[in-house]
C-alpha cells in the first residue's frame, strides 16, 4: 500500500476517517492515528500465545531393528514377557513393537 502523506496515512486511513466522520464520531483523525499506533504489549502477548500453542516438532522414530528381531524371536518362542522387556528398553517402544510384527512367525 502506498503512503499518501508524510505522516504515513494511506487511502484506507482516509476512508476510515471519512466513515468515522459520517457516523458522527468526534476526533475521527485521532481514532485513526490511535489505531495505527504500534501495540508492543499486544504483539508480545500474541507472540507468546503462539509460542505456547505451537505444536512440538515431530521426531523421527528411531526403530531398533535388532531389538525388534529379538522381541519377535521371544514371541515365537512363547516368551511374551521377555519380548515386552526387550521392546520397553528401546528408545521408541511403540515403533519397535510394531516393527517386531514383521518378524513374528518368520524363522
Amino acid at each position: 500500500m502506498r503512503t499518501i502523506r508524510r505522516d504515513g496515512w494511506t487511502a484506507a486511513d482516509y476512508d476510515s476517517e471519512q466513515i468515522l466522520n459520517e457516523l458522527g464520531h468526534r476526533d475521527a483523525a485521532a481514532r485513526v492515528n490511535r489505531a495505527r499506533r504500534r501495540h508492543p504489549v499486544r504483539r508480545a502477548w500474541r507472540t507468546l500465545r503462539t509460542r505456547l500453542h505451537r505444536r512440538a516438532p515431530e521426531t523421527t522414530p528411531c526403530i531398533d531393528w535388532d531389538a525388534a528381531r529379538a522381541a519377535a524371536d521371544a514371541v515365537n518362542r512363547g516368551d511374551v514377557d521377555a519380548a515386552d522387556r526387550i521392546v520397553q528398553a528401546t528408545g521408541d517402544p511403540r515403533g519397535t513393537a510394531f516393527a517386531a510384527f514383521r518378524f513374528i512367525g518368520v524363522e
